[in-house]
């Protein structure tokens, strides 16, 4: 990293301002990992000069910007562990997203209602990891959402406000009971033409999960990524200190509703501020309940922290979907895992865990 102390002084005034929120496309928290790895390039190389210095990349993966912050001895070992965090990253993009025609989750789609697909093991993994969290909500969050995002129009088509009558049939789709993983053969099934996956409400965590974990295998010990809001942390900062993660404020841009101090972990946010459109005066947005087909409305923003950016995403929609109570009571249930959640009217409500520690703003 380049010595610039002008550069170093005006980022130290954001020391304090951090990231905001998630999804397998959009754009929102983008500026998050920046705030996070500006603050953290402005300590580093202020503070620990001595033992190595702090190296920013920026990337391109899943429809995203990826934001990287690394602490190394030398260049040439951050370049290394770089180079495998994002190769891991695109290798995962491939088997994972159901908008690369070669992809698993693409030909799983193409072959509903025929014919049970071999995938990776990684594609099971992570399948069997949403089967779960479906089943542990209630089906608050269903990897067989696809065929109504796609009524709606929000994967990469012009948004629309779908009849009664299309959210009806196409809610006959909706399932993931039905989806068959077979892990000794390899394979998944899904027996009714028309069904299809899509694991964007999980997959970006498990991926930003195995891009750390590849650092990690390459000797890296501090690290910040952020993938279009999934936000993952290799362990605290140098000093033993935390790390200050901005939580965005739903209705005013550029401004954090609070501030949470972690040394490790993940954090993401789903919001209804994301991929969203207006018609007619009413605003429709992405995060859609399985059991309706309709937006979900008791909640601005969900933000998770876990241990792990997969379950933080998966948890994040499920929860916002469950809403407060039975939100807040799935999140109290489960180790190790923390929330906070904005309602429509701006009212707080925070997990056990964190009362502690989240500082309004």
């Amino acid at each position: 990293m380049t010595e610039n102390q002008a550069a170093a002084d005006q980022n130290r005034e954001h020391e304090e301002k951090l990231p905001r929120r998630r999804r397998f496309s959009g754009p929102a928290l983008f500026l998050a990992g920046i705030a996070i790895i500006m603050a953290a390039a402005v300590y580093f190389t202020t503070v620990n000069r001595a033992a190595g210095e702090i190296f920013t990349y920026h990337h391109l993966a899943m429809d995203t910007g990826i934001e990287l912050a690394l602490h190394a001895a030398s260049r040439s070992e951050a370049e290394a562990a770089k180079a495998k965090a994002f190769a891991e990253m695109a290798r995962l993009e491939q088997l994972l997203s159901r908008s690369i025609p070669a992809s698993d989750v693409n030909r799983v789609n193409e072959a509903a209602g025929a014919a049970a697909v071999r995938v990776a093991p990684e594609t099971i993994a992570v399948l069997e990891a949403a089967l779960k969290f479906a089943s542990l909500s209630n089906g608050a969050f269903d990897p067989t959402i696809s065929p109504l995002l796609d009524r709606w129009g929000f994967l990469g088509k012009q948004p629309r406000v779908p009849s009664e009558t299309e959210i009806k049939e196409t809610l006959l789709l909706v399932d993931y009971r039905q989806v068959a993983v077979d892990r000794a053969a390899g394979t998944v099934f899904l027996p009714v033409a028309g069904m299809g996956l899509d694991l964007g409400g999980i997959a970006k965590g498990y991926i930003v999960d195995q891009a750390l974990a590849r650092l990690a295998d390459a000797g890296i010990q501090h690290a910040c990524l952020s993938a279009g809001g999934d936000i993952c942390l290799l362990g605290p900062r140098p000093d033993g200190s935390p790390w200050r993660i901005g939580i965005r404020h739903p209705r005013e841009a550029g401004q954090l509703i609070g501030v949470l101090p972690l040394s490790g972990g993940a954090v993401v946010t789903s919001g209804d501020y994301e991929r969203a459109f207006t018609v007619d005066g009413k605003r429709y947005h992405h995060i859609l309940d399985p059991a309706t087909g309709l937006p979900a409305s008791s909640l601005a923003s969900v933000t998770i922290v876990a241990l792990s950016a997969m379950e933080a995403d998966a948890l994040s929609t499920a929860v916002f979907v469950l809403g407060p109570e039975r939100g807040l009571a799935l999140v109290e249930s489960l180790p190790g895992v923390e929330a906070v959640l904005v309602t429509p009217d701006l009212e707080v409500l925070v997990s056990t865990g964190l009362k502690d520690k989240l500082e309004l703003r």
